[in-house]
C-alpha cells in the first residue's frame, strides 16, 4: 500500500512521466519506486516540487485515500464538460482538415473514451481527471498550426 495514491493516479494518466517527477522532487527513480510500492516516506520539499510539476496543492498528494470526483456535484461535472470540449476541439481540428490533430485525435479517442466511461460510472479520480486534461491540451497545442517564419527578402541587384 503506498502512503501517496494521488501521487500513484497522477503518475498512471499524466503525460509527465517517472522522470520530471524525479527531476522536480529531487529524487532519483529508485526511490519514486520504493515511495509508490514500498510507502516509503517524502520530505516536504519533494512533496513540494511533486506538487508544482503537477500544478496541484501539497495536501493532495499527501492525502492517503485517492481523490475522487462526484458526479452528482455541478461543479465536478463542469470539470468534465472542459475536458469533453478538449476533446470535441482537437476532432473540429481533425474534421477541418488538420493532418496532425487527425494523427493525435487516433491517440486521444481511447483515453477519453476511458475517462468518459469513469465519468459516467462515478469512478473519476481527480488524477485522471488533470491527465487527461493536460495530454489534450498538449495534442491540441502540438496540432494548431504554427504561422510561417519570416525571413529575409532577397535583394536584386
Amino acid at each position: 500500500m503506498t502512503r501517496y495514491p494521488n501521487l500513484l493516479e497522477l503518475r498512471k494518466y499524466h503525460p509527465y512521466g517517472e522522470p520530471a517527477i524525479c527531476d522536480h522532487a529531487g529524487i532519483e527513480p529508485e526511490l519514486l519506486q520504493a515511495v509508490l510500492e514500498d510507502g516509503e516516506p517524502l520530505l516536504p520539499e519533494e512533496i513540494r516540487g511533486a506538487a508544482g510539476l503537477y500544478g496541484v496543492p501539497r495536501g493532495l498528494l499527501e492525502c492517503r485515500r485517492v481523490t475522487m470526483l462526484d458526479m452528482g456535484r455541478w461543479r465536478h461535472r463542469k470539470l468534465v464538460a472542459k475536458v469533453d470540449g478538449l476533446y470535441v476541439t482537437l476532432k473540429r481540428m481533425a474534421r477541418e482538415g488538420n493532418q496532425e490533430a487527425g494523427k493525435y485525435l487516433e491517440w486521444a479517442a481511447p483515453e477519453h473514451r476511458r475517462f468518459m466511461r469513469a465519468a459516467y460510472r462515478n469512478k473519476l479520480s481527480y488524477g485522471h481527471y488533470l491527465g487527461t486534461k493536460e495530454q489534450l491540451s498538449q495534442y491540441i497545442r502540438f496540432a494548431a498550426p504554427r504561422p510561417k517564419r519570416r525571413g529575409l527578402r532577397r535583394q536584386q541587384g
